[in-house]
């Protein structure tokens, strides 16, 4: 892979890139996560496409904001100057958790730079999805996780306490089988961006006015059946306003697609991308 920051408005934002061929370019969840979520399971996608990794601002190897600006439009933003640095005339986009919202708010701002859209572990078209994830979340949590949930969260609050810690409260309920914790790569979360953007989602995020402008773009949707959001719910929150979109349910899976059904995951998305 050939890892290298690009400056946009000032700012450096980390990219890696392998392969050769159409354009898959990966968003990451969180927010306030990083590129290195995805690797290296999707890697054999590179065998026939030129995959396209990068940290959003303040997230991993990119440079963070001094004044903590983080917004879901400045997001957007930086996916249009990252699409232009690397002179791409359409992306195939794949989206994991806020990625997909992130996705889905670039798609809507510039559906003629769009060629796919891929979305998985899937949230919604508005802010309603993202609280009902919230909910579905502490419903799934342990009284005793919920208490250690709220310590962390002070802590970090008050520079005691790291997003990782935060983690290892949250990350066993991501998932269908806790095997896969062991087989998740370790990454860092900034907090700041988390908490940020997730406040942004809450209060401005809402596209059911324009989703008409995905008309012409195919969108595939890919959930876990036992997701905090599972697909009845995506069902409800997603695909009833992009009816054209088809949502596929992996079996025994939570969250975490990508890690924990790994093959079924990339086989689908390699179908997806490459049928004209």
């Amino acid at each position: 892979m050939v890892g290298k920051s690009i400056e946009i408005d000032g700012q450096k934002v980390y990219v890696e890139m392998v392969g050769d061929g159409e354009a898959i370019v990966f968003l990451h969840g969180g927010p306030g996560s990083e590129h290195g979520f995805f690797l290296p399971y999707v890697l054999p996608l590179s065998k026939k496409y030129k995959l396209i990794l990068y940290d959003q601002r303040g997230c991993g190897k990119s440079e963070p904001r001094t004044d903590n600006d983080y917004s879901m439009e400045d997001e957007v933003n930086t996916l249009e100057s990252l699409r232009s640095e690397l002179k791409l005339e359409k992306m195939n986009l794949f989206g994991e958790s806020w990625g997909s919202i992130l996705a889905l708010l670039y798609a809507t701002t510039y559906p003629e730079k769009v060629h796919k859209l891929f979305l998985t572990a899937a949230i919604g078209v508005s802010a309603e999805g993202y609280r009902t994830f919230e909910k579905q979340l502490m419903k799934r949590m342990s009284i005793k996780d919920k208490f250690e949930l709220f310590k962390v969260s002070r802590k970090i609050q008050k520079g005691r306490a790291s997003g990782e810690e935060l983690l290892k409260i949250l990350d066993p309920y991501y998932v269908y089988s806790k095997t896969t914790l062991h087989k998740k790569k370790n990454t860092r979360m900034n907090h700041t961006v988390n908490q940020i953007i997730g406040q942004d989602i809450k209060d401005n995020y809402d596209i059911t006015s324009q989703v008409h402008k995905l008309a012409e773009i195919p969108v595939k949707v890919v959930q876990g059946s036992h997701d905090i959001m599972p697909p009845n719910k995506v069902d409800d929150l997603l695909i009833k306003y992009i009816p054209h979109a088809e949502l596929h349910t992996i079996k025994n899976c939570g969250h975490w697609t990508v890690v924990e059904q790994t093959s079924e995951t990339i086989s689908i998305a390699d179908s997806f991308f490459e049928t004209t």
